[in-house]
């Protein structure tokens, strides 16, 4: 995967994943691109540890078993601040409005996204396209050499 031959092809293949998905993101959400993105932080991370337990994974895998509220790891205002580079001021002000509105839920030791309970609908049709969308993009991978 690291053959410079291929890093070209590689960067212009993700980068269109990266864009058409966060396009698909923004289309269903009602929120600027930057709310957009820390909500996105904040699922991420939620459940980011799930990726190292793979019967854990496998148990909510599917598109009817979501990851109940009480596996979900929450995480800081400042650790979504630093992972995508904003100022922790501009962090904690969007936060607390995605806070007030409901897209966001605080508990003990962080923020957890509130997705599954304001919009299941749109979580399901987001993790369809991108599946979709990730399919589309080993396609192209494997079209063009490249081992993945």
């Amino acid at each position: 995967m690291n053959d410079p031959t291929h890093l070209r092809i590689i960067s212009r293949a993700s980068m269109d994943y990266v864009v058409s998905m966060y396009s698909a993101i923004l289309r269903a959400s009602r929120h600027d691109p930057v709310d957009t993105l820390l909500l996105s932080t904040v699922a991420v991370a939620n459940v980011a540890h799930l990726n190292t337990d793979k019967a854990q994974s496998l148990a909510y895998a599917g598109l009817d078993t979501p990851e109940p509220m009480d596996i979900k790891r929450p995480i800081s205002r400042n650790a979504v601040a630093l992972s995508l580079g904003l100022s922790y001021e501009t962090t904690r002000r969007r936060i607390q409005k995605l806070l007030d509105e409901g897209s966001l839920i605080e508990v003990e030791g962080g923020l957890v996204g509130a997705n599954e309970q304001v919009s299941p609908e749109v979580v399901r049709a987001m993790a369809e396209q991108n599946a979709i969308l990730l399919r589309r993009l080993i396609r192209l991978l494997r079209e063009q050499g490249v081992e993945v």
